[in-house]
């Protein structure tokens, strides 16, 4: 059964600590440097998970949100989008060549064609890959099947942030989700919410009127647009609900970025959702990095060249205008302001230009994003830190051997939820779109490529390697040059490379090689013989 229930107070509060470790995440991934301060500003908030300051907190050095100044004025600051870079190498790591789902070997040739219609497309695909950033940046994320007729004849799955659901858990899996969404209202007071309960085999849908902070009374679905034609069904148990056609099957599942999570691990209610790459430990680092980078950024204003110069060398632009130093001017006639060495009188006319710390600036921020990178599992070269170039499988594996290990495991949370929702969806698409769904009688398969792969350039130059060597043969090197093609296929290849390689053995003088007539031999019409040979002494 639910725990949610009317007039209950609204977010619950397994809800409200998901919803502040997401906000700060987004603001972060957003990188939108107004909300940024306008995050931490806000009732005095300054430590690094947006609460007030309690006990050692007061000792954390918040960079943003927080003036510095002495001055009353917000110091100007520079954000380094670091945190939603490391959100899209790790979407890019698992995504960037996505997996491929496949029907059993025993299902028949129409299933691995719906298969294909539904999931090995790009649309899927974009899906994934947007999934795999929103995973990294918010703690996790949400897959749930969809359909609607009306948009595509079929389903797909839905990926949902991690704050806009109430999971239930039952010793570490998932046994339902709650899903809701705020719908809009003519009054500003009231507050429309549509819940979306995934329980095993159905899809339970509740309608609400209440406040900001009260969920408050049941409605029926009649009461909104958003919700009237929704065709639902009454159960035994008083809900309604729109039945799945699979009572063994929960048409929803949870990706985890990573786990464990220290922050939620012993809350029982929350130790199954994942960690953020924009960890709490991690925020500090990205404090300092902003803080580095507007460092240099104001190096660089005040390197600007100054000139201190004499006010009789200075152009009077009228009263109450000041006076002017003309750039373009080229010649100033020497008045006499200051006394020189020997002695004599001379006008001020003195340059000054501060440096740029570029260099010290560089290496402290560096210093800072290795540190990010090594907290979150990733390999500076994969951050384009290294202007190394792998030449091989095992330099290319070995270089970024962080970033394989973290992909790979992030791999295995993916790849479970994909196997789910991919078998779920496409026996629901059997039930709702009975023309075009096929029975599905086993689990579907996802079969990932590999993560660290060589260039063709630098597999090209191991198979030449290979061939001045005489170290392998033709099926061998075709293999290592096309993985991702069939046995048969290579063998083909092989052939064909075989064929047009071959060299015929050209005839050497004294043989009995025949190279027909018209390469100037003996050959004669078939039924004559040659005469025999004779010698007459001269």
């Amino acid at each position: 059964m639910s725990s949610i229930r009317p007039g209950m107070k609204w977010p619950p509060p397994e809800l409200a600590k998901v919803t502040a470790r997401v906000d700060e995440c987004r603001v972060w991934w957003e990188g939108n440097p107004e909300k940024l301060d306008t995050f931490y500003g806000a009732t005095g908030r300054t430590s690094p998970s947006g609460q007030p300051q309690r006990g050692f907190r007061a000792a954390w050095d918040a960079f943003w949100g927080k003036n510095n100044t002495g001055t009353g004025e917000a110091p100007r600051r520079l954000h380094a989008p670091i945190a939603a870079d490391i959100a899209q190498l790790s979407a890019a790591c698992l995504f960037s060549k996505p997996p491929t789902i496949l029907a059993a070997d025993d299902e028949a040739d129409d299933i691995q064609t719906r298969v294909d219609d539904l999931f090995n497309v790009p649309r899927f695909h974009s899906g994934l890959y947007t999934a795999g950033e929103k995973a990294s940046a918010l703690t996790g994320v949400y897959g749930r099947v969809a359909w609607d007729d009306e948009i595509q004849q079929g389903t797909w799955i839905e990926w949902i942030a991690p704050d806009r659901a109430i999971p239930t858990w039952s010793r570490g899996r998932l046994r339902a989700v709650t899903f809701f969404t705020e719908l809009e209202s003519d009054d500003d007071r009231v507050v429309w919410r549509h819940l979306e309960r995934y329980e095993m085999g159905r899809i339970v849908h509740e309608l609400y009127k209440g406040t900001a902070d009260n969920l408050g009374r049941l409605e029926t679905l009649k009461a909104h647009e958003s919700t009237e034609d929704i065709p639902v069904q009454l159960g035994s148990d008083g809900f309604s609900y729109v039945d799945l056609g699979i009572p063994d099957m929960l048409a929803v599942d949870y990706v985890p970025n990573k786990l464990p999570n220290p922050e939620w691990d012993n809350d029982p209610k929350l130790c199954n959702l994942g960690g953020s790459d924009i960890a709490p430990d991690i925020i500090p680092l990205y404090h300092q990095i902003d803080r580095v980078y507007s460092s240099l950024m104001r190096d660089v204003r005040l390197s600007a060249m100054k000139v201190f110069a004499s006010a009789s060398i200075l152009q009077n632009r009228g009263p109450g205008s000041g006076l002017l130093l003309p750039e373009e001017q080229e010649m100033f006639t020497q008045l006499g302001q200051m006394m020189a060495k020997e002695g004599d009188m001379e006008s001020i006319f003195q340059p000054y230009q501060p440096a740029m710390r570029v260099l010290e600036h560089d290496q402290a921020g560096e210093i800072l994003v290795r540190e990010v990178l090594r907290r979150t599992g990733y390999s500076p070269v994969s951050f384009g830190m290294s202007d190394e170039v792998a030449q091989t499988a095992t330099e290319a594996v070995g270089k970024k051997e962080w970033t394989v290990i973290t992909t790979e495991g992030k791999a295995r949370y993916f790849g479970t939820a994909i196997q789910h929702l991919t078998t779920a969806a496409l026996r629901i698409d059997k039930v709702k779109f009975p023309k075009l769904g096929v029975d599905l009688h086993e689990p579907l398969d996802v079969d990932w490529p590999p993560f660290a792969q060589e260039s063709d350039l630098s597999r090209a130059q191991t198979v030449q390697a290979w061939e001045t060597g005489r170290a392998a043969s033709t099926r061998t090197k075709v293999r290592y040059l096309h993985q991702d093609w069939t046995e048969e296929q290579i063998d083909d290849e092989a052939q064909l490379i075989d064929e047009a390689n071959k060299v015929e053995t050209p005839a050497f003088f004294g043989s009995d090689t025949d190279f027909g007539g018209d390469q100037g031999g003996d050959e004669k019409p078939e039924g004559e013989q040659a005469p025999e040979e004779t010698s007459e002494e001269v």
